[in-house]
């Protein structure tokens, strides 16, 4: 089975053993796996900026992070870009009116934007897309508890965890989905239904792009146990 897992986003805990190693157990080690990366990347900075829904106190940054990362993760292809700020005067007036922006301030909606930007990019290393039998987002910082198996699962579903509306820790799907990946653009262009937009966040955002290309019926919900870890030890929150 041939499979692209496409990190992106910041480089977050590369030294924490569980990440890596969860990484290559339930993915690598199973499948003839192509590893694609798009990295924020700035080893002058001393932490990384975080929305802190996780109730995460801090997101250390080391100088040798991305050294580490192209090691243990070994991409077929990645870029690291510096941080950019992000804006969309358009969506930022939707979520004033929509949102109490004490909470749902303008920085949040720029995290959200960067990730969804970050994920875009990844995607375009692809040569072929249509040569994988499953497309896997994921990040640096997440634990695998458990994973499917993907030779379980059909072919023509979007796999994603069943413990919220559209959790967006890591998705499964094949090729004939690849315009999630498209959830920048989506942004960009302004074609967010607000209805379907509990909280501005990336997963509602991605979650509109998808409704809009695709049925709710394409979804596969289950066990997706991964964790984000908060440390360079940590395992990951129970939850």
């Amino acid at each position: 089975m041939k499979v692209a897992c496409l990190y992106y986003g910041q480089p977050r805990f590369v030294h924490n053993p569980y990440c890596i190693e969860s990484h290559k157990k339930f993915i690598f080690d199973r499948y003839d796996t192509d590893v694609y990366a798009h990295l924020w990347w700035d080893k002058e900075l001393v932490e990384w900026e975080f929305s802190n829904w996780g109730q995460m106190d801090e997101a250390p940054n080391t100088p040798d992070g991305l050294d580490v990362f192209l090691e243990k993760w070994k991409p077929l292809k990645y870029e690291a870009e510096k941080p950019i700020n992000f804006h969309n005067e358009k969506m930022w007036t939707e979520v004033q009116k929509r949102f109490d922006t004490n909470r749902f301030t303008h920085r949040k909606l720029h995290h959200a934007l960067s990730q969804l930007y970050s994920i875009q990019k990844v995607t375009e290393m692809i040569d072929d897309i249509n040569k994988y039998d499953f497309i896997i987002t994921i990040r640096s910082d997440i634990n695998i508890w458990d994973y499917p198996d993907l030779n379980s699962l059909p072919r023509n579903k979007f796999y994603l965890s069943g413990h919220a509306k559209f959790p967006d820790l890591g998705f499964i799907f094949p090729p004939r989905f690849k315009r999630i990946l498209q959830s920048y653009d989506h942004c960009e262009k302004n074609l967010v239904n607000w209805d379907l937009v509990d909280a501005p966040v990336g997963e509602y955002f991605k979650y509109s792009c998808f409704k809009r290309n695709y049925s709710e019926s394409d979804l596969l919900r289950g066990p997706l146990p991964l964790r984000v870890v908060r440390g360079v030890n940590c395992k990951g929150p129970t939850w």
